[in-house]
């Protein structure tokens, strides 16, 4: 895939992942099950104007996120255990990190997304692309309102599934455009 292309399509899949999960929590009410995220973690995320937060969490946070999560602790589980088992392993840290259980939801699922993108091209640029772009659109969505279309939740829905679409278009494209790889482990933790 040509490097262009594939530079492109990182930040739509970020903005279109974060699109379908951030829909999705909206449309279950996920707050009510976690008020304390509402009243306390929400206003202290959110708590600086929008330049500012784009600044910190579209770039500083996804460059240093990325570095250690995917970088180092899945690169480095992927010598001892297959790319699934790394991938799964550094999502669940990547949500525990996040303290507290709205944000491990959203963080596990995106971090299995940002795990498999590094592991796919082998380049840390990708993942931290996704990942920019998915904290960008939440922290400037959060100071807009949506369309009183998208308000409803027939709305939802379709937001939910257009967006869900193309994040699994962009995946299905990197599956069968990146080189090939392989799924075990250099080094096996559990040997034959």
């Amino acid at each position: 895939m040509k490097k262009e292309k594939k530079i492109l399509l990182c930040p739509i899949l970020g903005v279109a992942l974060a699109i379908c999960l951030n829909t999705l929590f909206l449309a279950i009410n996920i707050d009510r099950f976690f008020p304390s995220y509402t009243t306390e973690v929400k206003p202290w995320l959110f708590r600086f104007p929008v330049f500012v937060g784009i600044l910190l969490y579209g770039v500083v946070t996804p460059v240093i996120e990325e570095l250690i999560f995917r970088m180092l602790l899945f690169k480095r589980l992927c010598v001892y255990v297959t790319a699934v088992a790394a991938g799964v392993g550094s999502a669940i840290i990547f949500g525990i990190y996040h303290g507290n259980a709205v944000q491990f939801i959203y963080a596990f699922l995106f971090g299995l997304v940002l795990a498999y993108s590094y592991w796919r091209f082998e380049a840390l640029y990708v993942p931290i692309l996704i990942h920019g772009a998915a904290n960008i659109y939440v922290y400037v969505t959060y100071f807009v309102q949506l369309p009183l279309f998208f308000g409803t939740f027939a709305g939802k829905v379709i937001l939910i599934l257009l967006s869900g679409l193309v994040s699994a278009s962009i995946l299905m494209y990197f599956l069968n455009t990146a080189p090939a790889k392989n799924m075990m482990p250099e080094k096996p933790f559990f040997p034959k």
